[in-house]
């Protein structure tokens, strides 16, 4: 969450953005934090492969 922010370049500090979520009673979700770009491909791999990539445009 924080890090989406900062790419939106709203400035907050970490600890604020935990805090607001404390008070909304959502927990940290410690597995997010840890994935990578390369382990979400490999979990979505099979629907991406299903996409349809055909130009629809012909």
């Amino acid at each position: 969450m924080h890090g989406e922010l900062i790419t939106l370049g709203i400035t907050v500090a970490p600890s604020t953005v935990w805090e607001i979520l404390k008070l909304e009673g959502i927990d940290p979700a410690l597995e997010r934090v840890s994935s990578t770009w390369a382990d979400f491909l490999r979990s979505q791999a099979e629907a991406l492969l299903a996409c349809d990539f055909r130009d629809r445009h012909s």
